[in-house]
């Protein structure tokens, strides 16, 4: 019985194992990335690649080591962090670069906390709650709201619109520039040298100027038109890409400098009011009788100034003479 039993279990852990090794030996398959249509212009960046890059690299350079802080305590000092976001109006900052954040939090809470120490374990824990898994519905639908209502997701769309290429790009394509020895010949020496070269050809440079004027004139409405075929768009999207438009516009389509109309001269030949001791008095009485007719008024007001002490007249006759 008991080897009976032990050729039993023997032929169950070969099950699992047999099982496990078909599981592992499936390869995952991934859905084929589509190409940006446009990724630089959901990013003001013009190296979005480059950025990309360091993104990644802020983001994972943390992963190694123990954390800082136990769940318990960090929840405290993010809830304080979160709080001190929000009253800054920062609630759109970026993970990557959120030192300088951390650095005005700390300061505000007149505390010793490590800059580097918490920004990291931000970064670390961020990492876990945000895995598929650990994520819950309500907050995987705000991040994802947020991502599809933002200029991010432009990129996205396979009718964006897709952005000319820079001056320097399209040199280099109209003028078959070949750089041998594949990403090791991108070096800045190399770049450098091709940048002096498109300068110093005026000619060329002039011609690729006139290429690029007429690719982004003709950009500029498509812009508009996936505006207006994409009513659903975000008013944050909307605005992304109104931006652009007027940003381009003022570029490209430079209108003609109207001459300002002159000023009219000023009629020098009027003459400034004289002023007398009596209006003098007057000025100084603004508040008085101004409910009686103007005629009513300076009477009373006339009479006031005959009463007046001489020294008190002479002294609105010299102010007057000065004037």
């Amino acid at each position: 019985m008991g080897k009976r039993k032990n050729n039993g279990e023997t032929d169950i852990s070969s099950k699992k194992e047999k099982k496990t090794t078909k599981f592992d030996d499936v390869t995952p398959v991934r859905a084929e990335k589509r190409p940006a249509a446009d990724s630089s212009d959901s990013d003001p960046d013009e190296d979005e690649e480059e950025q990309t890059i360091h993104t990644e690299a802020e983001e994972t350079r943390h992963d190694d080591g123990p954390m800082n802080y136990e769940p318990d305590a960090f929840r405290l000092l993010v809830e304080s962090f979160t709080a001190f976001v929000q009253e800054k109006n920062a609630t759109t900052a970026l993970v990557h670069n959120m030192e300088r954040l951390v650095t005005e939090w700390i300061q505000s809470r007149n505390e010793i906390i490590d800059t580097r120490a918490f920004a990291t374990d931000y970064r670390k824990y961020l990492k876990q709650a945000t895995k598929i898994r650990n994520f819950q519905l309500n907050d995987a639908s705000t991040v994802l709201l947020s991502y599809l209502g933002g200029d991010k997701a432009l990129s996205e769309f396979p009718s964006f619109p897709e952005k000319p290429p820079t001056k320097f790009q399209l040199y280099i394509k109209e003028n078959k520039i070949d750089f041998k020895g594949g990403k090791a010949a991108f070096s800045g020496a190399s770049m450098r040298a091709a940048h002096k070269g498109m300068n110093e050809d005026v000619a060329g440079s002039k011609k690729v100027d006139e290429q690029l004027h007429k690719l982004h004139t003709e950009y500029i409405p498509r812009l508009q038109d996936f505006i207006d075929s994409h009513p659903n768009l975000t008013l944050e999207q909307q605005q992304f890409i109104g931006n652009k438009i007027k940003s381009l516009d003022k570029k490209y389509n430079a209108k003609p400098i109207v001459p300002k109309t002159p000023k009219k001269p000023k009629n020098k030949s009027a003459k400034k009011e004289i002023e007398t001791a009596f209006s003098l008095f007057c000025r100084s009485k603004n508040e008085k009788y101004r409910d009686l007719s103007d005629e009513e008024r300076e009477r009373k007001l006339k009479k006031k100034f005959d009463k007046l002490p001489a020294e008190t007249r002479d002294l609105f006759e010299s102010l007057a003479l000065n004037i």
